[in-house]
């Protein structure tokens, strides 16, 4: 007699004479057990286990540990039925496979087991679960930091290596190391040991103090009911391990591991902080998604590279030992206000067809030791619409293998005084915006932390944007020009949601146009108090006004450039408003 169970299974009866009562001495579990064996022959991630509950014994010898089959969350493979029985080669005929993936290869983790049909035996045993130890989850998933670290502390105070902050990555309580008056219920305020090897990492990397691209608070013990979701590996074993006879049957285990990977989802803490996405491999590299911060960050963990998209839309990108690019179509590149380029040893720009340089208003060509022009294989032509003039204070040559021509409805020699303002004897880089700022602090890429402090050093140059190592203060002044028109225009939104999408990118428009912070301050203000469109109320505007003033005290004030006195020098430009904005704001 047989009997098909819901599954489908068959059963059968055949000489069991107590059928009904088959499993009533077996016990499915679950039972707690204790992990042995990792090294499993098959690969099949199946765990030796000890189950005390059933062995009576926290020694187990090999014959008493049970081989547990391992249950994955998710898993799947091609069917066996859809396989060729003749081709060995095909990667289509054969089987594929696919899901989750995560065994625990330290012994002594407790994990859940379950026997199928209840039969005690390796073949029905399966573990389906990893049991926390108590308060051992500081450092699960995202390798946690937090003010406890002691010896942090014990470091500073002996005047050893400080890494200039108390917030650091943390590892587990000591169980085997209980201080007087602790307890479970006073467990949050434990000291912790420094995970120093994460810590020395990031000091390397330059962002050590740095909350948001170092340093992190996601951690399962932060807050419960926990926001923080994700994986960190248990990292690769120390070559560098201490062996400890800790093994079935007193055998030897090396279980001190290096860093492991980890893959963070935190929906931020009570005050809705550090909400970001982040993945992170053992040796640094990073992609964070930090909503908090509004920023995209992708890094190597040498600290030699990154790329940051920042909340207002600023691109950073460093580099320590190069940029290349390359394209089989077009490179296109434009801005809606300056490109700036600056190179402490030579710029080239090489074309295997035509080099043509464009600009509506003036094109400015210096060279401080000389300027020259040279064509190979062919002429060297000049025209000027309104005249063509030069002036040297020196010896001015013409010369030529052949012919000199010299035309003219008049040609007169001597009639005139020679003057400077023949040739432009004011042009230099300065008088037309082009400002060198010397002594800016940028970041020693060899050791950008020492001794917990930021290793800054001089360097020059006439990009407002510098983008240094990390530590990385992306605090220039044109990023704080640019935060303060973000604020600003924010503003104006709120107070003014009547202005339309066009008038608002217009009044963003000329605010970016100011050089200064200050000169932005009163480009506002002017906007504001001549434009009846717009509603922001007078402490409003003074607060914005006050905010700009102190912003400007943060930073250089670029020295007044010299276009005015181009302009004085040369009349022929005249700068056109545009009628939309004559209209609307009386410029």
């Amino acid at each position: 007699m047989s009997i098909k169970d819901a599954r489908g299974f068959v059963d059968t009866q055949t000489n069991q004479k107590d059928y009904n009562e088959k499993y009533v001495d077996n016990d499915a579990g679950p039972y707690v057990g204790v992990v042995k064996v990792t090294v499993d022959p098959l690969k099949m991630g199946r765990l030796g286990v000890n189950i005390p509950a059933l062995s009576n014994t926290v020694t187990p010898s090999a014959k008493q540990v049970i081989w547990c089959h391992y249950l994955s969350p998710f898993y799947g493979a091609k069917p066996l039925a859809a396989v060729s029985t003749n081709d060995l080669e095909s990667y289509d005929q054969n089987q594929t496979s696919y899901g989750f993936w995560a065994v625990p290869p330290d012994i002594d983790t407790e994990v859940l087991v379950l026997f199928a049909k209840g039969e005690n035996n390796d073949t029905s045993a399966y573990w389906i679960g990893c049991i926390q130890q108590p308060k051992v989850n500081q450092q699960i998933p995202g390798f946690g930091s937090t003010q406890r670290n002691i010896n942090a502390r014990e470091r500073a105070i002996s005047g050893q290596t400080n890494y200039g902050t108390g917030f650091l990555p943390s590892g587990e309580i000591n169980r085997n190391f209980q201080r007087e008056g602790q307890s479970f219920n006073n467990s949050n305020s434990w000291d912790l040991p420094l995970n120093n090897i994460l810590a020395d990492q990031l000091v390397k990397e330059g962002l050590v103090q740095d909350t948001i691209r170092g340093t992190t608070s996601s951690s399962a013990s932060r807050e419960t009911p926990s926001q923080v979701f994700g994986i960190n590996t248990p990292g690769p074993v120390k070559a560098t391990s201490r062996p400890k006879n800790i093994g079935l049957g007193g055998g030897t285990v090396r279980a001190d591991r290096d860093l492991g990977q980890s893959f963070v989802m935190d929906d931020g803490d009570v005050e809705g902080n550090n909400r970001l996405t982040r993945l992170r491999t053992a040796s640094g590299h990073q992609l964070l998604m930090h909503d908090t911060d509004g920023v995209v960050y992708l890094a190597n963990g040498s600290g030699k590279a990154f790329i940051e998209m920042a909340a207002d839309g600023t691109v950073s990108v460093y580099s320590e030992a190069g940029i290349n690019m390359r394209t089989s179509g077009d490179f296109n590149l434009h801005s809606e206000t300056n490109i700036n380029f600056h190179a402490k040893n030579t710029i080239n720009f090489t074309s295997e067809n035509h080099l043509a340089l464009n600009a509506e208003g003036y094109l400015f060509a210096m060279g401080e030791k000389g300027v020259f022009h040279s064509s190979q294989k062919g002429a060297v032509r000049n025209y000027g619409r309104d005249g063509i003039s030069s002036y040297t204070d020196g010896t001015q040559l013409h010369g030529a293998a052949g012919r000199i021509d010299l035309a003219g409805s008049q040609v007169h020699f001597n009639s005139t005084t020679a003057s400077e303002v023949w040739g432009p004897k004011w042009l230099k880089a300065d008088a037309i915006g082009i400002r060198v700022t010397e002594g800016l602090i940028d970041i020693d890429a060899t050791t950008p932390i020492d001794n917990g402090r930021i290793n800054k050093i001089d360097n020059k140059t006439t990009v407002t944007d510098f983008v240094t190592h990390e530590p990385y203060d992306r605090q220039s002044s044109t990023a704080r020009r640019k935060k303060f028109i973000d604020e600003a225009m924010t503003e104006i939104k709120k107070s003014s949601p009547e202005l339309s999408a066009t008038e608002l990118k217009v009044i963003k428009t000329e605010l970016l146009k100011q050089k200064t912070i200050q000169a932005v301050s009163s480009k506002l203000s002017k906007v504001v108090k001549l434009n009846n469109n717009i509603k922001l109320p007078i402490k409003n505007l003074n607060k914005l006004v006050s905010q700009a003033s102190d912003l400007q005290k943060l930073i250089e004030d670029p020295k007044g450039a010299a276009m005015n006195f181009i302009q004085g020098k040369i009349d022929s430009i005249k700068s056109q408003a545009l009628d939309f904005i004559k209209s609307k704001f009386r410029f």
